[in-house]
This record gives C-alpha cells, sequence and structure tokens, in this order.
C-alpha cells in the first residue's frame, strides 16, 4: 500500500484514479488556516528577530495551536486521517519513546514533551493538505512563492549588503548575528531565523518555477520571470553554497521526466534558456549580482580549501547523515538521554543545552540504537513512499509533484526536525507535494 492508498479516497471514483478529496468537499476555512500556517512559517523569524524578539522563545511553536486547531476542525468533519499507517506507527514509536524517557532516562517532562513535539505533532498536516487541497490550491500556493519571492530577496539583498551587526542581521531574540561566511558577510537568512529557512524556500520556488516553463499558462509570464530573477538574485547574495545544492537537487528531477515522459523532455530546452537569458541580464544590469557573485566564488574557494570540491563536499554532507547513528551509537547509553534532549529548545527547557547537529543522530542520542533507528526507518519508508506517488503522477502526465519532491523529500528525510522552520517545511512541503501528485489536474 503506498502513501496515496492510505488517504483513503472516495470509493466513486475509478479504480486508481489520482484525485483529491477537496474535489467534491469544501474545506474553505481549514485551507485558510493552512493559508495562516504557509505564512507563519515564512515570518516566524520576523517576528522571533525584529518585532517580537523578547517573545522569541514561545514564538518557537507559535503554529502549534494552529495545526491543532486544523486537527480539530477535520476530525469533526471526519477527514483526520485516523486510519493513517504512517502516522499510527509514528504514535507507536513516540509513545514508546516517551514512556523509556520516563521510566529509564528520567528526562525532564519539558523536554520529552518538546521531543515528542517535534518528532509528531506536525506531520498529520501531509495527509490533511492532500485531502482538503484541490489543484487549484497547490497552483495559489506557487503563485505565493513566485510574488514572495522578491520582496524575500530584497530583505536578503540588505543582510548581504549590510555589516554583521546590523539590526537587519540579528539572530532570534535581537541579540548576536546570523553566521558569517566568506569576505566578512553574512549568511543571510531572509525572514527566517537560520539560513535553512531561505534555503527550503527557494527550493519550492524553482519548482514552481520549472513547471511554470514547462506547462504553458499554469503562471502568468510576468510572475515566473520575477520569481527566477529574485532567485538567481538570492542564490548569489545569500552566502551559502546550500541554496545551490539544495535547489540543483529540485532541478535533477528533471531526470525523472527524461526517463518517464521522454516527449516532454524536449521542453527543458526553453526553461535552460529562458533561466540563461535572466542570468545574463542580471550579470549585465545589476551590480549586486555582480558582487554577489564575486562573494559566491570566494565562499567557494574557501570551502574547498577545507572539505573539498563542491561534489565531495555535497556528497560527505550526506555520508556523514548517514553514518551518525553508528558514530554516536558509540558514545551513547543503550537507552540514550531521553527524548527531546538532543534538541537546544528541548534541552533547555529540561534546564541543560543540547542539539544534534545530524538529524539522523538525534534518534540516536535520545533512544539509544535499537529504538532510535525506528524512527529514521519510519522518515526512510515515508519518503520512499511519498517518491512513489510522485512517479506514480509524471507517468500520468502531471509533474509538479516530482520537482516538489525535491524540494521536500530531502527535509522530509534528512532535515534536523527539532529546528522549528525545518520542521514546518517538512510537514507543509510534504503535505505540498503529495496534494500536487494526487491531485486532478484539469484539462488544458
Amino acid at each position: 500500500m503506498n502513501t496515496t492508498e492510505t488517504i483513503s479516497l472516495p470509493r466513486s471514483l475509478p479504480r486508481g484514479k489520482m484525485t483529491s478529496h477537496a474535489v467534491v468537499t469544501d474545506y474553505a476555512f481549514i485551507k485558510k488556516l493552512i493559508w495562516a500556517y504557509f505564512l507563519l512559517l515564512l515570518f516566524e523569524g520576523a517576528l522571533r528577530k525584529w518585532f517580537l524578539p523578547g517573545l522569541s522563545q514561545g514564538l518557537l511553536i507559535i503554529r502549534d495551536p494552529l495545526v491543532i486547531w486544523i486537527y480539530y476542525l477535520c476530525y469533526a468533519r471526519g477527514v483526520f486521517p485516523l486510519n493513517n499507517k504512517y502516522l499510527q506507527k509514528c504514535l507507536l514509536w513516540v509513545t514508546l519513546a516517551v514512556v523509556l524517557s520516563i521510566l529509564i532516562n528520567q528526562a525532564h517532562p519539558a523536554t520529552i514533551a518538546y521531543g515528542a513535539r517535534t518528532n509528531l505533532l506536525h506531520f498529520p498536516l501531509i495527509f490533511i493538505m492532500a485531502r482538503v487541497l484541490t489543484w487549484e490550491d497547490v497552483l495559489d500556493f506557487g503563485k505565493a512563492f513566485l510574488v514572495l519571492a522578491a520582496p524575500m530577496t530584497w530583505v536578503v539583498a540588505q543582510q548581504f549588503q549590510a555589516d554583521a551587526e546590523a539590526i537587519i542581521n540579528t539572530a532570534a531574540g535581537g541579540v548576536g548575528s546570523q553566521l558569517e561566511t566568506s569576505g566578512g558577510k553574512v549568511r543571510a537568512s531572509g525572514t527566517f531565523t537560520f539560513v535553512s529557512g531561505i534555503v527550503f524556500y527557494y527550493c519550492f520556488t524553482v519548482a514552481y518555477i520549472i513547471y511554470g516553463f514547462l506547462v504553458k499558462d499554469s503562471f502568468p509570464k510576468w510572475m515566473i520571470y520575477l520569481g527566477t530573477s529574485a532567485t538567481l538574485l538570492a542564490m548569489v547574495t545569500a552566502g551559502s553554497r546550500s541554496v545551490i545544492a539544495e535547489c540543483l537537487q529540485v532541478i535533477g528531477c528533471i531526470a525523472f521526466l527524461a526517463y518517464y515522459r521522454p516527449s516532454e523532455f524536449g521542453k527543458i530546452a526553453t526553461s535552460v534558456l529562458a533561466f540563461s537569458t535572466l542570468a545574463l541580464l542580471l550579470y549585465s544590469q545589476i551590480d549586486l549580482f555582480k558582487e554577489g557573485l564575486d562573494f559566491l566564488s570566494l565562499r567557494f574557494e574557501e570551502a574547498a580549501n577545507v572539505e573539498g570540491n563542491p561534489i565531495e563536499a555535497y556528497f560527505k554532507r550526506y555520508t556523514d547523515i548517514i553514518a551518525a547513528p553508528y558514530y554516536y551509537s558509540l558514545f551513547t547509553s543503550f537507552f540514550g538521554n531521553g527524548l527531546g534532549s538532543a534538541t537546544r529548545a528541548g534541552a533547555a527547557l529540561g534546564g541543560g543545552y543540547g542539539g544534534a547537529e545530524l538529524s539522523w543522530s538525534r534518534p540516536i542520542m535520545e533512544n539509544g540504537l535499537m529504538i532510535g533507528i525506528f524512527f529514521i526507518i519510519w522518515r526512510l519508508w515515508i519518503t520512499k513512499d511519498l517518491l512513489i506517488s510522485c512517479i506514480r503522477a509524471v507517468k500520468q502526465g502531471s509533474y509538479l509533484a516530482i520537482f516538489l519532491f525535491g524540494a521536500a523529500g530531502p527535509i522530509l528525510l534528512f532535515g534536523i526536525l527539532g529546528q522549528p522552520t525545518n520542521l514546518g517545511f517538512a510537514a507543509f512541503g510534504s503535505g505540498l507535494c503529495l496534494a500536487a501528485a494526487i491531485s486532478e489536474k484539469k484539462p488544458s
């Protein structure tokens, strides 16, 4: 049974047909709450850095009440995925981890609660979005990504040009500054708390840009060109190689199109030409683009002296994540230190400090190799089935989902879920991807 079959589509539909339950049911208010979740995901960092820094710690969970409200409304209307096998297995693992953390680790209750929240609370949203969003809703979110790319890039550019100590480069809580990169510049974070936020944001923007070039009239041309130009400028001014590397993962999903729909692959040439033309125009007309490109080149050169060339660094990053469970199991007790103890916020709630820098090391540090490995297996399982759903969509002539998977899949599989922005994009992005995979696309 795959991801889409788990969603329990209406029985009246033809067998095997991919369509969203939202086609026949109106969930207008629930959709508004999902939009609110999306906007809070984008601007939570701005609240924590600039507007309400004194409430920074509380704003960590600003989307939690909203997502619980969504779940309540869905339960009341009979569309909450109670029988979803992925959620049932995740609940079983989290329950086991909580019991062991209380009985054996005797971890702080607040730490355990935070750990359980990061591993379970937001994931039902994936399947709710797939149930309530229509194809038009998925495209509307794409329009938001494309249009908001311009103001997001403006913020990124301002952060690039400002000093590290400037208020626009402050860290969460209004204290400190963002991480520095080459040439005394900072790694821009846009409206997010950390640079990972803009990495994920522009990945989804690139997914919609590619689809916009491939499928005529999916978005207004001005919107596609605006999003493309803004994304290119952000890539060279963000001060982070991850923005480029993660966006290339999205572009790499074109390979699925080449394999399963080779007749459509020829349209890629048009996309490449348009993309290259906009890049040349930016380089020739905007001094900031040239300056950003110079600093980006410097960043790659300096990093190459430490980590090797970009390809080596890219594969080393994922190799370290995959190897982390075995490495950290050598230095962790059999049952770990307790659920939530390897997250910074969870550890702080218990009066300590912590934070696993590699996502797959966290469940091992918290619950030991024998128990923690099951959550890693769960992430592999759900990501694999999400990919299968996207490939099925490609075979049936719907291409958006596979590009959204290029943005969402790596976060769902490898993202550091203890960080609120990562968790938000893992849940919301995967929900958007699944909705695109199973929603009925109207014929053009």
